[in-house]
């Protein structure tokens, strides 16, 4: 779909930027928001919308999709990239100046290195991105990385994609990049957070996040349960009890343990 080098093969240097976005209408818009992301480098678009038939978008950088789900987009732009290296990106993230090389000299310093997590700031200080000491990324690490700061080398990633049933506009509203990151590292793929900061995200709002109802630990419990299919039990116990200060006025802890074990 995309234009690839005269030998038909992937750019061992370039970078693309895969965007998930939703009602886009125009080329204009597109425009707008490469040039509102600080985009210097490739990139390709996937717009999620209600009806086609509306959309005049005529960009061969951007697919039109008439279906809403955040793993939806993200797997099609991973089957639809064609540059060896790539990064998931939301349309409310900003790039720094000089991502585009910080990625690139990121990968070439680590060469075994599958995927690599850089640092975005949220502009948004109640819904804080997670900052680590640069270093590997185990099965409890992943759950403090958003997908938006996850690249990858496409061609090492094989057939490994999001699971759909997961994230923003799917049955269970979340956990996608946690579920994503552990089935890569059951695959024996290496995952590096590097402590760098490669650009911001506004997080104004969350699709999902309305407190702690009963309905939120049922979805944690399944998140968990995909994630660590072996000892779910031990890091959902921990989780209801790390996060007590937060929900113990709206739910108790009995019950809160009881919605993630169903």
């Amino acid at each position: 779909m995309l234009e690839k080098r005269e030998d038909g093969k992937k750019d061992q240097e370039s970078l693309q930027i895969l965007i998930s976005t939703i009602n886009i209408e125009t080329d204009e818009q597109v425009q707008q928001l490469v040039k509102k992301m600080n985009i210097k480098s490739d990139y390709l678009v996937v717009n999620q919308v209600k009806q086609k038939d509306e959309v005049v978008i005529c960009n061969k950088k951007v697919i039109t999709l008439e279906k809403y789900g955040l793993s939806c987009s993200r797997n099609v732009a991973i089957k639809q990239a064609n540059t060896e290296i790539i990064m998931l990106a939301d349309d409310d993230v900003s790039y720094v100046e000089n991502y585009n090389e910080i990625i690139k000299e990121a990968y070439r310093k680590n060469p075994k290195v599958d995927m690599i997590c850089f640092w975005i700031e949220s502009k948004n200080k109640e819904r804080k991105v997670k900052r680590m000491p640069s270093g590997k990324v185990g099965y409890l690490r992943v759950m403090r990385i958003c997908s938006f700061q996850i690249s990858m080398k496409r061609d090492n990633i094989k057939d490994i994609y999001f699971d759909e049933r997961f994230g923003s506009g799917s049955k269970y509203d979340r956990g996608e990049e946690g579920i994503f990151l552990c089935d890569c590292l059951r695959k024996g793929l290496k995952i590096k957070f590097i402590n760098q900061k490669i650009g911001t995200v506004d997080q104004k709002e969350s699709t999902w996040y309305k407190g702690f109802p009963k309905e939120y630990f049922e979805i944690q419990g399944k998140v968990f349960k995909r994630m660590y299919p072996k000892f779910y039990v031990l890091i959902i116990i921990q989780f209801a009890i790390r996060k007590y200060h937060q929900y113990r006025k709206q739910i108790t802890f009995k019950q809160a343990l009881k919605a993630m074990l169903i």
